[in-house]
């Protein structure tokens, strides 16, 4: 028998071979991705939801002639109408808080990148938008599998009812609740698989040039210019929410007097206040240790403000230089501050996905300081309602491993199995 072990050590032989004799070993062509085929209405097996939040609009065919990737915020990707009420977002939230779909609504979260926390759950949802695809498109489809999300890729018919992120990027079917992610592969590189079709789903000419698949805009969107669903030969601009106001956090200046620098400026960071240090003369107090703040203690002040750490001591002239740690993680720039003689003071700031846990700001961004002093960092932070849009469509583990045999029917996860499950599980 051929298994994957024999499959693997001929694989090693043949890299090995190349290699030893200076040619390159060309093992076989790519096969390609296999892609679920769902139609406009059509819930595949093992859907996160099986109410009934909306299927969307029979059209005949695309809208557009567009083809390949695109960015969210490109036109014509989604179709829509000042009207439209395709997506029951109500019914969702209900069926994802009711208590005793805690581990769907966990699986649900961890696909689309955000806390599974009651409040973290609407406000995402709450920021999302019901359209219809204006194209047959590309998606990382995730049914609910064993007490997880199953990824796999389908081809989701024109006229299928999704809801979009602030990024313009499909995040949910709106007929089953399933979250979707941006695809791995380009629509080219799929074979497109119509299975279910007794249990549902209907076949369509697919034109494999005319799929689109969709990939976060570069910046938040305040609004979709859509494809009118009444009259496609016009455009009609959708307006977004606005992203969730972030409530101010109060905290209170503690107490510090007495305690070593180090010690007062850790409880004050611990806060998310950023420290600026002063010496002054204070006869009541020994050398080294903190004498004050201010604003003083007991003051409510935003997090993030700027409090004077008061230290007892006259002003040395033991300079030291700043480190330049701008664009570097989290733990290497605090160690960097750490060996000149600083100290690091840590504040977050929301950010893209590409800078979130590096250093974004610094200050004093250079130069030379008193040796103790502080040195405030700014590092980028993941937020709440987008977070989702930061997600490149790959689940929270890709399973390697095939399911425990080739399947002879249908894949259960949107009949898209040809021998192998397009869904694969991640251990």
């Amino acid at each position: 028998m051929f298994t994957r072990r024999t499959a693997g050590a001929f694989v090693a032989f043949a890299l090995v071979l190349g290699s030893a004799s200076g040619l390159g070993c060309a093992i076989g062509p790519v096969v390609a991705r296999a892609a679920a085929a769902e139609a406009v209405g059509y819930v595949a097996e093992n859907a996160f939801f099986t109410g009934d939040l909306g299927h969307g609009v029979g059209l005949k065919g695309n809208l557009t002639d567009k083809g390949g990737s695109h960015r969210g915020s490109e036109q014509g990707l989604y179709g829509g109408s000042r009207r439209l009420d395709v997506c029951d977002t109500g019914l969702l939230l209900d069926f994802l808080l009711t208590v005793g779909n805690a581990g769907k609504k966990s699986a649900w979260a961890r696909t689309l990148g955000i806390s599974a926390r009651n409040k973290k759950v609407r406000a995402f949802v709450g920021s999302l938008t019901e359209v219809v695809l204006a194209n047959d498109t590309l998606v990382g489809n995730h049914g609910y599998r064993k007490g997880r999300a199953n990824r796999y890729d389908a081809v989701l018919e024109a006229g299928t009812a999704v809801l979009v992120d602030l990024f313009g990027v499909p995040r949910v079917k709106c007929n089953c609740g399933n979250p979707l992610t941006v695809s791995e592969h380009d629509p080219g590189d799929v074979d497109i698989k119509f299975g279910g079709r007794n249990k549902g789903n209907k076949k369509w000419n697919v034109d494999k040039g005319r799929v689109v698949r969709v990939e976060k805009a570069d910046e938040r969107q305040t609004t979709l210019v859509a494809v009118d669903l009444d009259n496609p030969d016009r455009q009609v601009p959708i307006a977004l929410p606005a992203p969730p106001a972030e409530k101010e956090r109060q905290v209170t200046v503690p107490a510090v007097r007495g305690m070593s620098e180090s010690r007062a400026t850790e409880a004050l960071t611990d806060l998310g206040l950023t420290v600026q240090t002063e010496r002054v003369d204070a006869s009541d107090v020994e050398t080294g240790l903190a004498t004050g703040t201010d604003p003083v203690d007991g003051t409510a002040v935003a997090a993030g403000s700027t409090v004077t750490l008061t230290v007892s001591g006259t002003a040395t002239q033991d300079l030291v230089d700043v480190p330049s740690v701008t664009g570097r993680p989290l733990a290497e720039a605090e160690e960097l501050i750490r060996q000149a003689g600083l100290v690091p003071a840590v504040a977050l700031q929301g950010a893209p996905a590409d800078q979130v846990g590096l250093v974004v700001g610094q200050d004093p961004e250079g130069g030379r300081v008193e040796r103790g002093s502080t040195v405030a960092l700014t590092v980028g932070e993941g937020t709440d309602a987008t977070d989702g849009g930061t997600d490149t469509g790959v689940d929270a583990g890709t399973d390697t491993e095939v399911d425990g045999g080739t399947d002879a029917g249908a894949d259960a996860n949107g009949g898209t199995d040809a021998g192998v499950d397009a869904g694969a599980v991640a251990p």
